[in-house]
């Protein structure tokens, strides 16, 4: 059930053009009890579309979905990107098993120097850990974004990442070290009785 509401999440999130909204994972194979390191950012370039003037994000609202089964979230572990400005309302707030609402505003007129010319930058990147082996996880978002001026955020087109989670396996000792440590054993065992 949890992986259709992803995957739902993930539909409502596609979009015949690229993600405005987009997130991936610092590696796409992880082993049980490792940290997974999610990134996401926003696409300028097509967020502007055709239109002549560079949009200014002053803010966004964004619902991402995570397998609580296979991940749990590392508390305080979120950072949030610079170009919403220093003095940016930022936080994230946990809905439901596996569900976060991630919120950030900023409301200085020095996003224009902060977002000038660039093409995508960092909203946050968060933090958690692989509990269970998994063959698809999947983060799932829905976002919106407001642009400098507005106070209404406008739904936009995101992306999901999928990776896997292996179980950690340890490795068994080779059959011959095994012998060798028995017939040493032995050895040992019979000088000790000759004397």
């Amino acid at each position: 059930m949890k992986k259709f509401i992803i995957g739902l999440f993930a539909l409502v999130g596609f979009s015949a053009q690229a993600a405005v909204i987009n997130i991936s994972t610092d590696q796409t194979s992880y082993n049980v009890g490792d940290t997974v390191t999610a990134n996401v950012w926003i696409d300028i370039v097509e967020l502007q579309g055709s239109n002549l003037a560079q949009p200014i994000i002053s803010g966004f609202v964004m619902s991402l979905m995570a397998d609580a089964t296979s991940l749990e979230y590392n508390v305080g572990s979120i950072m949030f990107g610079d170009k919403l400005g220093a003095g940016a309302l930022s936080g994230l707030f946990p809905v439901g098993s596996g569900t976060y609402s991630i919120q950030s505003a900023g409301f200085t007129s020095t996003l224009f120097s902060l977002q000038a010319g660039l093409t995508s930058f960092e909203l946050f990147s968060l933090e958690f850990t692989a509990l269970s082996s998994v063959s698809d996880a999947l983060f799932g978002l829905t976002a919106s974004v407001t642009e400098f001026g507005s106070f209404v955020g406008a739904p936009v087109s995101t992306a999901s990442t999928a990776f896997s989670v292996e179980a950690t396996s340890v490795p068994a000792p080779s059959t011959g070290v095994l012998a060798l440590l028995a017939c040493f054993g032995m050895a040992v065992s019979r000088v000790k009785a000759r004397r």
